[in-house]
């Protein structure tokens, strides 16, 4: 049973579930999360750019700094090198390099959502350095040299970035290009082979960009996952709901959470021990993951308390959907019992939020207002059988609550 007050506070009635060992399988590593990353989790796309990202800037500072050390080496400061093709395009070289370190090769949407592109700028540039270079009259063997160990040492970058089969396909193009340009015009090299140094290196630099994912996935699963409910821990949650809330913000899209607190827990525990306490938490933490949509987090915030975030819902429509996912309830204790719970719903919106450290502290007040009222009659009368439109009352808050001071009004 539900039932919302008029700023969002809501009491339920979690009756007994049948099916709840089917329940999502988050961060769970399969043959699939090699081969491209929609299937990602968030958590996995975060930790991965922030890898990938971190590994392209140090390429580029190995870039930029064998383009400002080698010729010193190979002579190429020489007055006749200066107009050179080969003096040109490692001006470029190290003109892709510094913008990758500064963040500025990329626009910060498209890192977002291709954090290899740097490094594949890096690689490109690396290869065209080297086909002009090769037919360059010009340049040197030592020239050659240089950038034969300029393509070796982004090969060994690439084995320590956890980029999945497809990004890897695309990393490894301009080397593989290269190499058919050089065993058909026969390119100059300088006095390392690269041709069979990256056709040796390459494919173990890919194993290793595999296994590198492999163990991004499961310490991020370590990190992120409750291992009693299958919920993600308070740490992670407190990162997304920064990330998911923002993202909100640049949308300017509605975003609600709902904190629950499941009632009488603790006489739960010390009744039946603490064992079938766990149960019921792990009962409740896997029917909340199985019920809401992908896009929704469910965090254990601590105890018997979750919290959920809805992005890109109202505070109308995310009750409608807590009364939906509450329905067929979320665990069922002994001698046909319920468990019940206490929920509050915050919306940043409608209730002029501006961080979203704020919008948990609202609906937590407002689910402790709910479990305070402990109106179990009110509860019984007004439930699914006969339910009050609690959608059109939580849209339209009370004189009484519009006139309350919003929790952060510190900060507006």
């Amino acid at each position: 049973m539900v039932h919302l007050n008029q700023v969002g506070a809501v009491r339920v009635d979690t009756g007994p579930q049948k099916n709840s060992s089917a329940s999502k399988k988050t961060l769970r590593c399969c043959y699939r999360d090699f081969l491209y990353t929609p299937r990602h989790a968030e958590l996995l796309h975060l930790r991965r750019k922030e890898s990938i990202q971190l590994s392209a800037r140090f390429a580029a500072l190995f870039v930029l700094l064998l383009m400002c050390a080698v010729p010193f080496w190979d002579g190429a400061f020489s007055s006749e090198m200066v107009s050179s093709q080969t003096f040109v395009l490692r001006l470029l070289v190290a003109g892709v390099a510094l913008a990758v370190i500064t963040n500025r090769a990329v626009s910060a949407r498209w890192r977002r959502r291709f954090p290899y592109l740097p490094m594949l700028m890096l690689i490109v540039a690396a290869s065209l350095l080297c086909v002009f270079a090769g037919n360059d009259p010009l340049a040197t063997d030592y020239m050659h040299s240089s950038h034969s160990f300029l393509l070796i040492g982004l090969v060994m970058m690439i084995a320590i970035m956890p980029v999945t089969l497809l990004e890897a396909g695309l990393l490894s193009m301009p080397f593989i290009v290269l190499l058919a340009i050089a065993a058909q015009s026969g390119l100059e090299t300088g006095f390392v082979p690269f041709e069979m140094l990256l056709a040796f290196l390459l494919p173990l630099a890919l194993c290793s960009a595999l296994v590198q994912l492999y163990r991004t996935i499961t310490a991020a699963h370590e990190i992120a996952i409750d291992p009693l409910t299958n919920c993600y821990t308070r740490a992670f949650g407190m990162e997304m709901i920064r990330v998911s809330f923002d993202g909100a913000l640049r949308k300017n899209v509605p975003y609600t959470v709902a904190f629950i607190d499941l009632d009488d827990f603790k006489q739960i525990n010390d009744r039946y021990g603490h064992d079938y306490g766990d149960r019921i938490l792990g009962e409740v933490g896997n029917n909340l993951i199985h019920r809401f949509r992908r896009s929704d987090l469910v965090v254990r915030w601590g105890g018997e308390e979750f919290l959920v975030l809805l992005p890109e819902l109202g505070r109308a429509r995310a009750a409608e959907v807590l009364e939906r996912v509450m329905a067929p309830g979320l665990a069922k204790l002994e001698n046909g019992q319920v468990q019940k719970a206490s929920v509050g719903l915050s919306e940043r919106i409608e209730d002029a939020i501006a961080l979203p450290q704020n919008l948990i502290e609202l609906a937590d007040q407002r689910m402790y207002d709910a479990k305070k009222r402990r109106d179990r009659d009110d509860l019984v009368a007004h439930g699914y059988s006969g339910r009050r439109n609690t959608v059109s009352t939580l849209a339209s808050p009370s004189p009484s609550t519009t006139n309350a001071p919003s929790v952060d009004q510190s900060i507006n």
